[in-house]
């Protein structure tokens, strides 16, 4: 049997997924899903182990990352403040904290591959073992929330869970959107906490009839493909700023929403979507997200632990 050498078998590995797992090849049926596996073999995303997207091992530890969840604000420097005086209970009387964001799990380790290879390298497939972990992260926050002393008691309005929306760019590159189809799956799986409902208030904003550029995509158009790590604080901010919208002034008068992402790095993205809804009359009472980046504290030596714990 005919091997390539060994150097070029991890990136022939990723575009064999990238065809494999791409949603026209789901839809062909089982009997080319079948032919495609022999043809174009894969290997968990985690530890490399062949035939298998995420082996055992792997996916229990992926599970395991997501079962402490913890808030991740302070380590977020571009956060919007908390609309609650003293975020919620957290502070004294006049003190602005940041919104308050609720993680599911460390981006690190396997739960930080797994969410990579989900992304950006067309692993549809794992979004079975991604779903509990943001049902997880999405109830324990809606939860804080509601006892909180803003519940569904009588005229208090259901809370709104509000995507982050993707871009057109970005879908047309995937194929499909990550956090939409995790989103999706569980709503038709009535997995959503209760008495919440999915909406997607935001969108990219347009000007001139032109979809504004996404900060990812904007960096790529104009400096070759540099991240966000590139720029500092200010830079990040002004990156993101006027990418979303959630309509006219007053149109969310009296809604009361939940951001769901899927990072948190800077909190830039989470910022952009608080100021659109906001401006739009709606409240945000905080954020939930699969993983965040680990607190300056945190034990680097335990990639899979979670950092202050709820």
């Amino acid at each position: 049997m005919w091997l390539l050498p060994s150097p070029f078998l991890s990136p022939l590995a990723r575009s064999a997924d990238r065809w494999r797992l791409h949603p026209w090849a789901a839809a062909a049926g089982a009997a080319w899903a079948d032919l495609l596996a022999v043809l174009l073999p894969t290997s968990c995303v985690v530890c490399g182990a062949a035939d298998v997207s995420l082996c055992p091992g792997c996916r229990s530890r992926v599970r395991r990352s997501g079962t402490r969840p913890f808030y991740a604000q302070e380590t977020a420097e571009l956060l919007p403040r908390s609309e609650d005086a003293g975020g919620r209970g957290n502070g004294t009387e006049g003190e602005e904290l940041p919104l308050r964001v609720l993680s599911a799990g460390r981006y690190a380790g396997s739960l930080a591959r797994v969410l990579l290879a989900y992304k950006n390298h067309g692993h549809t497939d794992l979004a079975s073992v991604l779903r509990p972990v943001l049902a997880g992260a999405l109830q324990q926050a809606v939860d804080d929330v509601e006892g909180g002393g803003h519940g569904n008691g009588p005229g208090v309005p259901a809370l709104v869970l509000v995507p982050v929306p993707g871009t057109g760019r970005a879908r047309r590159r995937r194929g499909y959107h990550p956090l939409g189809l995790l989103l999706s799956a569980l709503q038709s799986g009535s997995l959503l906490p209760a008495g919440t409902v999915l909406e997607p208030l935001i969108r990219p904003a347009r000007r001139s009839g032109r979809e504004v550029l996404h900060p990812v995509a904007l960096l790529a158009a104009v400096t070759g493909g540099r991240s966000q790590k590139s720029l500092g604080r200010s830079g990040r901010r002004r990156n993101v700023y006027g990418t979303m919208t959630a309509g006219e002034p007053g149109t969310l008068a009296g809604i009361r929403c939940l951001v769901v992402d899927d990072v948190l790095t800077t909190g830039a993205t989470i910022a952009e979507a608080t100021r659109a809804l906001r401006a739009a009359g709606a409240r945000v009472e905080g954020a939930a997200v699969m993983a965040a980046t680990a607190a300056p504290a945190c034990d680097a030596s335990n990639r899979d632990a979670n950092p202050n714990p709820l």
